[in-house]
């Protein structure tokens, strides 16, 4: 776990719910001058605690009316298979994340689709046409009543990450 003071912290706090801001705002922002800030920043990316930055699409402006959870359970459970499901996965635009268990017997998969006939085919051609898919649960979700970005960031100790 890397070492992080409460300036650390603030950065990364603050870029973590607005990736966007420039450096000088962010400096204002967490107590310190520019360049000081500048080079904490990145060290938290060349340390690999910074990982990257993104944007925030609406899916509904651009048509994805559709976003669904899938609980996925592959037969045989093998390195093989799963590295195959892995790599089938991979290839699918409308799989947005997976996510495995422990023991890789299961896996959740967040799912965009343009419509229901769309979203049928990502279920029924892309993940069942597979031979290794032994179950999917589906769940389409209708409201999102909570959405925070990235994880907790406790900027009041000094204590570790």
């Amino acid at each position: 776990m890397a070492k992080l003071d409460v300036i650390d912290k603030m950065i990364l706090a603050t870029v973590q719910k607005s990736g966007r801001m420039t450096n000088v705002e962010l400096s204002a922002t967490v107590g310190i001058s520019a360049p000081p800030c500048l080079r904490r920043l990145k060290l938290l990316e060349t340390a690999g605690i910074i990982t990257g930055y993104h944007a925030e699409i609406n899916r509904d402006v651009l048509g994805y009316t559709i976003f669904a959870i899938c609980i996925v359970s592959i037969s045989q459970q093998s390195y093989k298979n799963v590295k195959h499901f892995i790599k089938i996965i991979s290839g699918m635009q409308n799989v947005r994340s997976c996510l495995s268990t422990v023991g890789g017997e299961f896996f959740a998969l967040t799912i965009v689709a343009k419509d229901l006939n769309e979203y049928n085919k990502v279920l029924t051609t892309d993940l069942q046409g597979s031979n290794i898919v032994a179950s999917i649960k589906s769940f389409i979700l209708v409201n999102e009543h909570k959405k925070e970005v990235g994880i907790p960031i406790d900027c009041t100790s000094e204590n570790d990450g």
